[in-house]
């Protein structure tokens, strides 16, 4: 009998086949630890815009990996990821791992047949691409004349690529087949055991609407080190009662607050056991009672638990459904069809799920500076280069955290605070005295630089492209009395906003911008926004260090700096605005 292993190959493997990282991948690690006589291996390769050479792109691909290889010998711990940024899913490196793969399975396994076939996709979560993908691949194995024992791999590639594969091997209840998958790449494949009736095709259960509010009896949830998909789940339809599936390393206690007057338990599972993870569920699910309209959220928690959880909806005749943040739709599992995800009006709703502790203490903006503020603020703006030239934001930064009286005359301004704490700009056209400012200093160091990137994005939040725009929010622990006096620890944000789906935050930098500064933006989105978070550092002076400018990169953090900060924030936001109008 010939034993084939199929699967999807993912950025894992072609690091791998890079030489970036110290393994050999998912793919061969699965072949060295069984004897198979064959693989098939799917690729999802970019579309081409039709006007590329291939041979040009091999050559470029090529000089490319040999700098980032010379990059990485030289110190440089970025260049594998930004060669990886760069040509993941393209032809050329399809080619170079097809070649890399070939030579590994004839030194492992002389005589193995190897197939490996590129797959046009929309994107990373192109179920209808990936299931034609998969189906397509099972096709080939169906009409072969010699029986054939198929393992299909699980672990390389997206989730999504994950899931594909249990709903094409419905559509062949002919060919053998079982699932396998690894939680550590340096450790051979198990087997994930699920029931017989996997492999039987089901009825499709009338769709929950989110619109009218049509929903289940009970959801299940995975829930893992990502907060946002059960948030997604519990928003998404209304249920009597929301149970979630969690290790004991990410306990879900701090979903109570979402689920309005629904019940709600937890089903502790192990994380990378999915035989555990389908028991529990099935036991928690008999003691819900018979005939009940169950929705299964599979999008959190690890790969196994999806398994598993997968295994038990099947069982349960339940609706499986996966949130595709990236297209903004909640997909139906059990036929693909979808609906638009429920948008997020409020930051705070990002802060109370990843908080952990730390509350709104200041909710910050909207402002409303008089106009004389304003035409302060735009002046500063257009002498900013002189101001940051000049010493004065050091020597300004000395009165930030009092009210004492100062005079300081910078860039054709003399910037005065007063004993009776009014605040006098004259020069550049100026001419003006506002009464009782005494955070004047604070303002001046870079205060002004915040209001002038709010006032830049107030358009987008008075249109709603972009919703709940706020400046100079602070997130504290609150002291036994209930109050913030004592903030034992807190983050100040300068402006943060939603698009309904992710959180950005913006770090405004008046001064010069350093990779410590980077490096905590990234730490906040990451922590309070997740995966799907974004930063936007904005600079009224570019960034001059190579390695400031790097990190920005590495981190995924967009730059909005000098002269044409205001076209750069416009075109990035026009660009959320687009995507919002797309989702909807």
């Amino acid at each position: 009998m010939r034993e084939l292993l199929l699967t999807w190959y993912g950025i894992t493997d072609l690091r791998a086949s890079l030489g970036f990282d110290a393994g050999e991948g998912p793919i061969v690690g699965a072949l060295k630890s069984h004897l198979y006589t064959g693989v098939v291996v799917l690729g999802y390769v970019k579309r081409a815009d039709g006007t590329s050479d291939p041979t040009a792109e091999r050559d470029t691909f090529a000089l490319e990996l040999q700098a980032a290889r010379d990059s990485i010998e030289a110190g440089d711990r970025g260049a594998a990821s930004r060669f990886v940024t760069q040509f993941a899913n393209s032809q050329a490196a399809h080619m170079h791992f097809e070649t890399w793969l070939r030579a590994r399975v004839d030194g492992l396994s002389p005589g193995t047949e190897v197939t490996l076939t590129g797959h046009v996709l929309n994107g990373l979560n192109d179920t209808e691409g990936i299931y034609a993908g998969a189906v397509q691949a099972l096709d080939a194995v169906a009409q072969h004349p010699e029986p054939t024992q198929v393992s299909l791999y699980l672990s390389p590639g997206t989730p999504a690529m994950a899931f594909t594969w249990a709903f094409a091997a419905l559509a062949h209840p002919g060919v053998r087949k079982r699932l396998i998958a690894s939680s550590d790449p340096t450790r051979p494949p198990e087997l994930v055991r699920l029931p017989a009736e996997w492999m039987e095709r089901f009825g499709r259960p009338a769709r929950p609407n989110s619109e009218n509010g049509a929903g289940f009896d009970a959801v299940f949830h995975l829930f893992g080190e990502q907060r946002m998909p059960a948030l997604l789940g519990v928003r998404q339809f209304e249920a009597a009662h929301h149970i979630f599936v969690s290790s004991e390393q990410f306990p879900a206690t701090v979903m109570r607050q979402f689920t309005g007057g629904a019940a709600t338990s937890d089903v502790h599972i192990d994380p990378y056991d999915p035989a555990d993870v389908r028991d529990r569920i099935l036991a928690h699910a008999a003691d819900l009672g018979p005939g009940k309209h169950l929705g299964f959220n599979l999008t959190g928690g690890t790969k196994l638990m999806y398994a598993g959880a997968l295994a038990a909806a099947r069982a349960l005749g339940a609706t499986p459904f996966y949130f595709d943040s990236r297209n903004r739709r909640v997909v139906f599992l059990d036929g693909f069809d979808s609906q638009p995800i429920k948008p997020i009006d409020s930051v705070q709703t990002f802060f109370d799920l990843n908080g952990d502790g730390l509350s709104i203490s200041r909710k910050g903006g909207p402002p409303n500076p008089s106009s004389d503020r304003a035409a302060l603020t735009e002046a500063l703006w257009k002498q900013r280069s002189a101001l940051a030239t000049m010493g004065f934001y050091k020597r300004i930064s000395a009165y930030n955290d009092d009210s004492r009286p100062f005079k300081d005359a910078s860039g054709g301004f003399t910037f005065e605070l007063k004993d009776d704490r009014t605040a006098t700009v004259s020069g550049n056209g100026l001419d003006l005295a506002i009464p009782n400012w005494p955070r004047f200093a604070a303002y001046l160091s870079g205060g002004w630089f915040e209001e002038y990137v709010y006032a830049q994005l107030k358009p987008y939040a008075d249109n709603r492209a972009v919703q709940d725009l706020r400046i100079n929010l602070e997130l504290a622990i609150a002291s036994p009395a209930g109050n913030y006096a004592h903030r034992g620890a807190f983050n100040e944000l300068d402006v943060v906003f939603t698009d309904g789906y992710s959180l950005y935050i913006v770090e405004c930098k008046a001064g010069m911008v350093n990779q410590e500064q980077v490096m905590k933006l990234q730490n906040l989105v990451r922590y309070y926004g997740g995966v799907d978070g974004r930063g936007i550092v904005a600079a009224h002076v570019p960034p001059s260090a190579i390695q400031v400018r790097r990190k920005i990169e590495d981190a995924h953090i967009v730059l909005c700096s000098g002269s044409t900060l205001v076209d750069q924030l416009k075109e990035f936001v026009d660009g959320i605005a687009a995507r919002t109008a797309v989702g909807e």
